[in-house]
């Protein structure tokens, strides 16, 4: 069962990913461009299309809550890390956003759709997805920026900032059209936002292999691992005892399991570099978990599969 997950849910991800390592060792690519195309076409194109096909109820803001609460204790967990460790304010926000912020989107995304494919419930499980990646991004650019900035940021500048995500756009058309008595598959550029979509899943993958492609490898600093430990194996944990004390079930709590277990979101780098806050640190951290996640990952399907 392990090496099942391991081959077919694991290394196609691992896959992508390693040729976008190489693209990015070989050639001079513009990282900036290519997420912008991510971030303003694809992901958008991603979201509208799974929450239009997708019905809207008030189970969909199961995963928003799960987040927020998931969220809340990884930083409580880092705060008290922090402490016992007796590390800087600046390297225990770095250790907070590192815990708090997975990589939702571009990693957890196409996973989840590896690991509930050729299934009927592939849209629902990719649904909830992208939720937790909505929720996450939303605190991430909220909470995340605020945190590495130790208050001295303009907190509204920030919510402004969030309020012009392309992804925030896509839910709000999404919810717009559900809402029109008119099936937009219908519409003849429905096939191009289909398209857009789809192409999503691959292009993420190749994209975080080529920003880990420009990040500096780094394995002496035993914190970077103290950390990696307790996002990859805490969070897990942490998010099975949370499920369970919400009383989820089904497809909602092994997808809410899996995405516990995923790597530090790469934008916890870009955090850290716009504020100075322990960049070296972060960017080693991202790193590693992504690095290990290949081991620990199988595991968390495994058990999440199991339990659920």
């Amino acid at each position: 069962m392990l090496l099942h997950i391991l081959l077919y849910n694991i290394a196609p991800v691992f896959f992508l990913i390693s040729l976008g390592y190489v693209m990015g060792k070989k050639y001079n690519l513009d990282i900036g461009s290519l997420s912008k195309l991510s971030v303003y076409i694809f992901i958008p194109s991603t979201i509208f299309l799974n929450l239009y096909e997708t019905a809207v109820s008030m189970e969909q803001l199961i995963p928003v809550a799960f987040t927020v609460i998931f969220v809340i204790i990884m930083s409580l967990v880092g705060s008290v890390t922090g402490k016992i460790r007796r590390y800087s304010d600046s390297r225990k926000n770095a250790v907070k956003n590192a815990l708090m912020f997975y990589n939702s989107g571009n990693f957890g995304i196409p996973l989840i759709s590896l690991v509930f494919a050729n299934t009927p419930m592939t849209d629902y499980a990719v649904s909830i997805q992208i939720m937790v990646m909505i929720s996450q991004n939303l605190l991430n650019y909220s909470l995340g920026f605020y945190n590495a900035a130790r208050g001295s940021m303009d907190f509204k500048s920030s919510m402004k900032s969030v309020l012009k995500m392309p992804a925030i756009h896509a839910i709000i058309a999404a919810l717009i059209a559900k809402a029109i008595p008119y099936d937009f598959r219908n519409f003849f550029l429905w096939p191009a936002i289909t398209y857009a979509g789809n192409a999503m899943f691959a292009v993420n993958l190749l994209i975080l292999g080529i920003q880990l492609s420009l990040t500096k490898f780094e394995f002496k600093n035993k914190e970077v691992y103290l950390t990696s430990f307790f996002r990859l194996c805490i969070g897990p944990v942490i998010a099975y005892l949370l499920i369970l004390l919400l009383r989820i079930d089904g497809i909602m709590a092994r997808v809410l399991m899996i995405s516990s277990g995923l790597p530090t979101a790469v934008n916890t780098v870009l955090i850290a570099a716009e504020f100075d806050n322990e960049p070296e640190f972060a960017t080693q951290t991202v790193v590693v978990t992504t690095l290990f996640c290949l081991f620990t990952l199988p595991l968390v399907i495994y058990l999440a599969q199991t339990a659920f």
